[in-house]
């Protein structure tokens, strides 16, 4: 059932906040414009408010799909200017020719969806609802590795490492103290590495990767791959480095931006070690871990020729902008204008879509939408 809430008038709260850009003493380039806190009405078939979900609109920006992990089911979305609403979808099958098993991810074309976790990819047929399914070492470009894991982590809410255009999607292996960007064409069904120089020492160096017995944990600090404007752009959660790839001249650069608010980079834990007994002192550094600062993905907003990342860290919550070239160009603090903002959102046709922290009800999930406009 579709649900749909009253009209009401829309309440904008205007904020002029300063830049804390490496260029001091600046005015603000943007001001940010937050609406009133909205509903997301979830249906019946089992979506949780908790933020653990994926969504994949179309190019309107007002539609599109969410994975339902409660069920397992495709469910549609429905965004307007004051409210959004899901419908039930049916349950996807597990096994058998139209069975499609775990989900980390999905992402669509016009011929294919495809679903995928860290082992394996199911490539449906859109028109047939056929599923073919492949194990990644199967595509031939790990060797000899007999159980390749490729990294599904984003902050973003959609899959932000696909190319609309030209139907490919990228993501990150690790592998050996090694990081690799791999590329996956939908059409074709083949996977291929980039010639992309991540910075593999500074990953390694400043990630969080404990053994203790049989199993390993991490602070899930994998690259976040977005594409936009012809390039692959790379950003780490665990320090601000951006590296940007041009797909057609092959080069790539790296920025380093700065900020005043916020650290450049996490810290190891000063008794930080690879391997433990026990689980005492990894709930200790994960808790410190989580606490520190972390950086999202990238975003394009084409409305305003910019590049956008959150950054959970300092004393809040910050909204980063960069120009066409990567140079900051403003820095806004979130947390000052709504401390109920989370750190996740989702590009919609009325402004990023965050989630809000406080979610009472189970069968709503409430929301802002945030916007930007430029300074006079």
């Amino acid at each position: 059932m579709i649900l749909k809430t009253s009209n009401r008038a829309l309440l904008f709260i205007i904020f002029a906040v300063f830049s804390c850009s490496e260029k001091e003493d600046s005015q603000a380039v943007f001001t940010l414009s937050i609406s009133e806190k909205k509903e997301f009405h979830l249906g019946q078939g089992g979506l949780t408010p908790e933020g653990n979900f994926l969504m994949f609109l179309d190019s309107s920006k007002t539609k599109g799909s969410i994975y339902n992990r409660i069920v397992h089911s495709l469910d549609s979305v429905f965004i307007s200017k004051d409210s959004a609403w899901s419908k039930d979808g049916d349950f996807m099958e597990r096994e058998g020719p139209f069975g499609v098993g775990t989900v980390f991810a999905y992402l669509g074309s016009p011929n294919y969806t495809v679903y995928v976790n860290s082992q394996q990819l199911y490539r449906q047929n859109n028109e047939s609802k056929e599923v073919s399914r492949k194990f990644f070492q199967e595509y031939g470009v790990f060797g000899d590795l007999e159980y390749p894991a490729v990294s599904l982590i984003t902050s973003a809410r959609e899959f932000s490492a696909l190319d609309r255009e030209n139907h490919k999607a990228y993501f990150i292996y690790d592998f050996d103290n090694r990081i690799q960007a791999l590329g996956y064409d939908i059409q074709k069904d083949s996977m291929f590495t980039l010639p992309v120089k991540l910075d593999s020492a500074k990953y390694f160096n400043t990630r969080l990767i404990v053994k203790v017995g049989n199993a390993t944990l991490t602070g899930s600090d994998d690259p976040q791959l977005t594409v936009a404007n012809g390039k692959l752009i790379v950003s780490y959660p665990t320090f601000s480095d951006i590296l940007v790839y041009d797909f057609k001249s092959k080069n790539q650069d790296i920025f380093t931006p700065k900020s005043k608010s916020f650290p450049g980079s996490k810290v190891l834990p000063a008794n930080y070690v690879k391997e433990v007994e026990s689980t005492e002192l990894i709930d200790q550094w994960m808790e410190d871990w989580r606490n520190q600062v972390r950086f999202s993905s990238i975003t394009y907003l084409v409305d305003h020729n910019v590049y956008i990342r959150t950054v959970k860290g300092g004393n809040g919550l910050f909204l980063e902008v960069f120009d066409e070239s990567f140079s900051k160009v403003d820095e806004l603090n979130l947390s000052e204008v709504n401390k109920d903002l989370s750190n996740a959102y989702v590009v919609t046709k009325y402004g990023l879509l965050f989630r809000a922290k406080d979610q009472p009800v189970e069968e709503v999930m409430y929301y802002y939408n945030v916007n930007l406009s430029e300074s006079k």
